[in-house]
């Protein structure tokens, strides 16, 4: 069982015993709704949603006054409470029996009134309010929610267990959308302001290519335009719990583990300058965190772990300031307090809007000139040398595959002709992991991207270069490849452009 630290304990700290005393009794200003688990399952390694929410996990209300009540009585498992904007209805991941999968629930804030509003043929897990999304022909914005589900088969190909992917889906479930195609699952989703997307996921397959490290990735809530927010160069291989604040920041738990389930310390980026600005937050020397929780008074909550002493994550403030610990908000014996939010009224996001038409089969990429890179080791490409784009198709692994291995079986989608000026412009299947690799004239390789990509039906996708500066403005030219049609790359007879 984890106590809050005493006055003195504050004061060696180097805080004033005023402030220490101010903070005890007086943790959180908000109800708060979060995950009570069994602490024995925080071991498992495995990605499975049902690991992730096991038998007994349940959503609890938390109040001020420190009382407590569980929301999800007659659940089997509850997990992944998403707070809706005006505060009085909460998505979650659940299952009424062991003879189900993980849904996505709605229930009222006092948990009455849950309903299923997925039928997923896998786990659905993590929801996510995402505001709206709009075509210039429709009639008004839909509303949607975003979540992770396992239901289109694709396994990862070094464990065979399911691929977790994004999907959206209008507030009651129907019209889903698969938004994402990592051959490997992504973790789960927070959203900014703006209403893109931000989540963990490979850059490319492990061991293979480079991507032997997780990323922060942004997207729209339609999948498109997917761009690194966090590259993640130079720090711990694996971040995940990705939470935005008000306070311009973007939250995060590094860890030196793949496992979702794996807690480490507290970083964040700036939203002014997120692929470059990374600060280590709060280190757990002695400990792991997991899900921070930047609170709408400007503070910060996050889960913690003791590995000296308790063997459950409790709930604690945080200095936002300086990382310090201060006390616990809630502990449990024998339980995990995780994924905690605020149970109030927040800013709606903006809503999207959307030129993907679900009925077409194919996307663009264009690049203005592949001469444009920061990258060392590539600098023979400002002077130019590559005569062709290579596009690489991953073939996603099943479980009626027959072999696993350390990455994704991989084929040759086609070739087209880089301009003079280094542009190009090819037309591809959307919704498949794609990536690229430049030729000289003899088909030798002279640069190969280590991450995958792909796009959306009736998409236009465009770089500057290969690995430009991403806060550059784009070369105010017209690209040769841009005047001449998209060279059309593994489509078969009768796709559509």
């Amino acid at each position: 069982m984890m106590f809050a630290a005493g006055p003195t304990t504050y004061f060696r700290r180097g805080l004033s015993l005023a402030f220490a005393l101010l903070l005890v009794g007086s943790a959180i200003s908000q109800d708060l709704v979060f995950v009570q688990r069994p602490a024995a399952a925080a071991d498992a390694a495995a990605t499975e949603a049902t690991v992730l929410c096991p038998d007994r996990s349940q959503i609890v209300r938390l109040s001020p006054d420190g009382s407590e009540r569980p929301l999800t009585d007659g659940f089997l498992a509850a997990c992944d409470p998403a707070v809706s904007f005006d505060g009085r209805q909460i998505l979650f991941a659940g299952r009424r029996s062991s003879k189900e999968r993980l849904q996505i629930w709605r229930m009222d804030d006092d948990g009455g009134a849950a309903i299923r509003i997925t039928d997923d043929p896998g786990d659905a897990s993590a929801p996510l309010w995402v505001g709206s999304l709009f075509h210039l022909n429709d009639d008004a914005p839909t509303e949607r929610i975003a979540y992770l589900a396992t239901g289109h088969g694709w396994a990862d190909p070094r464990t065979g267990s399911p691929v977790a992917a994004l999907y959206t889906s209008d507030l009651d479930g129907r019209n889903p959308w698969r938004i994402s195609y990592h051959p490997n699952s992504v973790l789960a989703p927070d959203v900014l302001a703006n209403g893109r997307l931000l989540f963990a996921a490979w850059r490319g397959t492990p061991g293979e290519h480079g991507g032997s490290r997780r990323s922060l990735m942004a997207v729209n809530n339609d999948g498109t335009d997917l761009m690194a927010f966090h590259d993640n160069h130079g720090g711990p291989p694996y971040p995940h719990s990705v939470r935005v604040g008000r306070d311009g920041r973007v939250y995060f738990v590094e860890a030196d583990g793949e496992s979702p389930l794996g807690g480490g310390d507290l970083a964040y980026v700036t939203l002014r300058r997120p692929l470059h600005g990374r600060t280590l937050f709060a280190a757990a020397d002695d400990g792991a965190y997991l899900d921070p929780l930047p609170l709408a008074d400007g503070g910060v909550l996050a889960s913690y772990l003791s590995v000296d002493g308790d063997a459950s994550y409790g709930l604690y403030r945080v200095n936002p300031a300086t990382g310090e610990r201060f006390e616990v908000v809630h502990a449990k014996n024998g339980f995990d307090i995780l994924d905690a939010q605020e149970l109030a009224p927040h800013p709606r996001v903006q809503g999207r809007s959307s030129v993907v038409d679900l009925s077409k089969t194919t996307g663009v990429f264009f690049c203005v000139s592949s001469h444009v890179t920061d990258r060392p080791g590539l600098e023979h490409l400002r002077e130019g040398g590559a005569a062709t784009i290579r596009v690489i198709e991953a073939v996603p692994f099943t479980k009626k595959s027959t072999t696993t291995g350390p990455g994704s079986e991989e084929n040759i989608l086609g070739e087209a002709p880089v301009e003079s000026d280094g542009s190009f412009h090819v037309e591809v299947p959307s919704g498949v992991p794609l990536r690229f690799a430049l030729l000289d004239e003899q088909g030798g390789t002279v640069a190969e991207q280590n991450s995958w990509t792909w796009v959306m039906p009736r998409e236009w996708r465009g770089c500057i270069g290969c690995h430009e500066d991403r806060e550059m403005v784009v070369p105010n030219k017209m690209a040769d490849a841009f005047v001449k049609p998209a060279v059309q790359l593994g489509q078969t007879e009768g796709s559509e452009e």
